[in-house]
């Protein structure tokens, strides 16, 4: 699927939100979320063939450095489209709270890395 086919998804879904909005506007918060969830899954079964090219190039290195990288990575996606879709709602707070709390997490998981990174600088200036 094309970026043209999910760009008229995306439309089309917009377009049925607004007019289920004006109808039922109940309906209308539903209908968001699995428009959303079914653009999530047209791009993670877009980026699956990525995601299994990037795992063999993490392979082939320090595989103490890729997990965390791609747990990162997934945990900052995560907590944007739960942003996003707070904020959809209106609930701002929430959203700006979902977002630091996903920061912190990425920067409690990345500590092992920076006293791994400090080890090696400090063995290079003792050299």
């Amino acid at each position: 699927m094309g970026a043209v086919q999910v760009a008229g998804i995306g439309l089309l879904a917009a377009f049925a939100i607004l007019l289920v909005r004006e109808v039922r506007p109940s309906f209308a918060s539903p209908l968001r979320l699995c428009a959303t969830l079914l653009l999530l899954g047209v791009a993670m079964a877009l980026y699956l063939p990525i995601l299994a090219r990037v795992q063999t190039l993490f392979s082939l290195s320090a595989p103490a450095y890729a997990e965390p990288l791609l747990r990162g990575v997934g945990i900052a996606l995560i907590c944007e489209i739960t942003a996003s879709f707070c904020r959809d709602l209106g609930e701002n707070g929430v959203a700006a709270g979902v977002q630091t709390f996903g920061k912190l997490e990425i920067l409690v998981l990345s500590l092992p890395l920076v006293d791994d990174v400090l080890e090696i600088a400090k063995e290079l200036l003792n050299f």
